[in-house]
């Protein structure tokens, strides 16, 4: 008797670890499926100038700066910032313009040769939802690491490094590289409030 209940036992905790799997993954291919559909929204307003999304930029340094940064010499950061509404937008629409925002691709790079680039993604709600993280600036021997971080609700529910999949267990070090992430998400949320407070 003890047998067939432990072996019930087992078997709903089979069940229930695959749903959960079936449930992380049916929520990451919905993630990837909106990543899509922003991004072929930013290429189909690039061909056709009326149904994308609109842009701003906010950059520091770089070719036309003139002079270089004492520690690292030339630098450029550049963050672009692809978003819903016109910029002419009244003061009760630019309230939160942080909700406006849909993608942010945010790079750096400098004469010491790191460079790194990310892309960050929202839903309507103003949400973070993807991470793209590409750069060499963390490696120790200058190669180029990939993340990609996906988020539901503000939670991490996926880590992706290199081509390995993490959907439970974060180490420490995953989840505060996706609480950094989502810091810098927000302070570039926040830079774009204040550019269209202008």
């Amino acid at each position: 008797m003890k047998k067939q209940i432990l072996f019930f036992a087992f078997l709903i905790l089979i069940s229930a670890s695959n749903l959960f799997a079936q449930t992380t993954e049916q929520q990451a291919t919905k993630i990837r499926q909106l990543y899509a559909d922003t991004n072929k929204r930013i290429d189909d307003g690039l061909k056709d100038k009326t149904s994308g999304f609109h842009y701003a930029a906010w950059t520091i340094g770089g070719e036309r700066d003139g002079q270089q940064w004492s520690a690292i010499g030339t630098m450029e950061t550049r963050n672009e910032f692809w978003f819903d509404g016109e910029p002419n937008m009244d003061a009760e629409a630019t309230q939160d313009a942080r909700k406006l925002v849909r993608k942010i691709v945010s790079s750096h790079k400098a004469a010491t040769n790191t460079a790194s680039r990310s892309e960050y993604l929202f839903d309507e709600k103003g949400e973070l939802f993807f991470v793209f993280s590409r750069g060499n600036a963390e490696s120790e021997n200058g190669a180029t690491l990939e993340r990609r971080f996906y988020f539901i609700k503000g939670k991490l529910i996926r880590i992706v490094r290199g081509s390995k999949n993490v959907d439970a267990k974060f180490s420490a070090a995953d989840l505060n590289a996706a609480q950094n992430e989502s810091d810098l998400a927000k302070r570039l949320q926040n830079l774009f409030a204040l550019m269209m407070a202008e």
